[in-house]
């Protein structure tokens, strides 16, 4: 719920209005003059300003220009009599978020405020985002403040000074190459290469000769020798994901060279030696692997000298805000698009999801989002466009953002799923969606939701 500074000359509209919000759970604070209003401005913390255009001491229009030299985000709507569209206008040009007309109904002032209140704070959140979102000193983003977050990446600060071999551990798609290059960068290799090679795409044959390289004609096509890519790390970082998929062959050859330090090329004799740190991850349980004899247990204890444990998106929902801000980011300019925030409806939906995929399927999602959006938002719409399950039924080729059936047929939907989320209690519906109880019942009486 917000503060609101409400500002006009009239005792009887202060009192309406003060009515209307504070039935919505708002708290006011009423000012009978311009002058007034800037000085509590000034001294109070507010989450909207609505003003009457004609007051005393300081109208409307100067009041504006000095909340707005003081505050260039602060959300104020104008209030206007009859045929005052002019002033709207001219209020809108001057930096006003919304205007309103006399006389309103409280059903029509509430959506106002309510929309400009959700906008303001999402924009808020977008630039607590940008100035909050961690990135270590070595410029890899390690994005999130959930508490599990903030443990990891103090963790990484401290284990990449060291030179032990990391193992991380974690999901299909939770960022397990963004944390191994959050370890490089934070260590004192970090002026030196980062090589990650994927060992669930290698055959036995091809990533042998990868790591440790080989010498012209040790094998057919082998026309000349070549550096593996250990040796090509030489002073840096060699990141091996999906260990568990190594072959007890190339196990043993790993084993090897974390003990002695030093590569033999496929059909030489002779050994090179290499300075490199060792990170490996995987999302199979290696402890189970070397009960099946799947895993060499020598090798597990040599890679497992520090873990770093990355947890699963459902385990860290408080991040979904921060991290759909900075694929926002990425890719909004990529595309063209002048997308900076999401509706709060929207988050609510991405909040109760099962992310199987992780941070791979959100990244995925807000780039498809982008897409097939048209407003400077991620919309409601088009989030119960693009997830399928969420859809009831509304077929891609009927999507229109700008068609008002399509989206009162989405927000319906939006709607129904939201109370069965909430067990068919309403008042909880409509705290999930981020609007008052009248509200709420306005929308089901719009639908014909029973």
């Amino acid at each position: 719920m917000g503060h609101i500074l409400i500002v006009d000359d009239n005792p009887p509209i202060l009192d309406y209005i003060a009515d209307i919000l504070t039935k919505s759970g708002h708290t006011t604070v009423a000012c009978a003059d311009g002058g007034e209003a800037l000085a509590v401005f000034m001294r109070q913390e507010f989450d909207l300003v609505i003003s009457d255009l004609f007051l005393p001491v300081l109208d409307g229009f100067e009041l504006l220009a000095k909340i707005r030299t003081h505050d260039a985000e602060m959300p104020v709507i104008i209030i206007t009599g009859q045929g005052g569209v002019d002033d709207a206008v001219k209020a809108i040009k001057n930096g006003a978020s919304d205007f309103i007309s006399k006389p309103f109904q409280p059903l029509e002032f509430r959506l106002k405020v309510e929309k400009n209140l959700e906008h303001a704070a999402l924009k808020k959140e977008l630039a607590r985002i940008k100035e909050q979102g961690a990135v270590l000193s070595g410029g890899v983003s390690m994005v999130g403040e959930s508490p599990v977050m903030k443990k990891l990446i103090t963790r990484v600060k401290r284990v990449s000074r060291a030179n032990a071999t990391v193992l991380i551990l974690g999901e299909s798609g939770t960022g397990k190459e963004l944390l191994a290059r959050a370890v490089h960068e934070e260590s004192e290799r970090h002026a030196k290469p980062f090589v990650p090679i994927d060992c669930s795409t290698l055959t036995e044959t091809i990533i042998e000769s990868e790591l440790f390289g080989h010498v012209r004609g040790a094998f057919t096509g082998a026309d000349r020798a070549k550096k593996g890519l250990l040796e090509e790390a030489n002073g840096g970082t060699v990141f091996l994901d999906e260990i568990g998929n190594l072959s007890p062959t190339i196990q043993a050859k790993l084993l090897r060279f974390l003990q002695e330090r030093e590569v033999k090329p496929v059909g030489s004799s002779r050994s090179v030696r290499v300075d490199v740190r060792i990170i490996c991850a995987t999302n199979v349980n290696l402890k189970e692997e070397m009960r099946r004899g799947a895993f060499r247990e020598d090798l597990y204890y040599r890679l497992a000298g520090i873990e770093l444990v990355i947890p699963p998106l459902r385990e860290r929902l408080e991040d979904l805000p921060f991290l759909i801000g900075h694929f926002i980011r990425k890719y909004a300019g990529d595309l063209n698009k002048k997308v900076n925030f999401i509706e709060e409806q929207a988050l609510e939906i991405l909040r109760n999801r099962e992310w199987k995929g992780n941070i791979r399927e959100l990244e995925h999602l807000i780039e498809y989002a982008l897409i097939v959006e048209n407003s400077d938002r991620i919309t409601t719409g088009t989030i119960l466009h693009i997830l399928p399950e969420k859809s009831e039924g509304v077929a891609a080729e009927d999507f229109d953002p700008d068609l008002e059936a399509t989206m009162a047929r989405l927000e319906a939907a939006h709607i129904r799923s939201v109370i069965s989320m909430a067990g068919n209690n309403r008042s909880k519906a409509a705290k999930l969606l981020g609007i008052s109880r009248s509200v709420l019942y306005e929308k089901l009486r719009r639908h014909g939701i029973g």
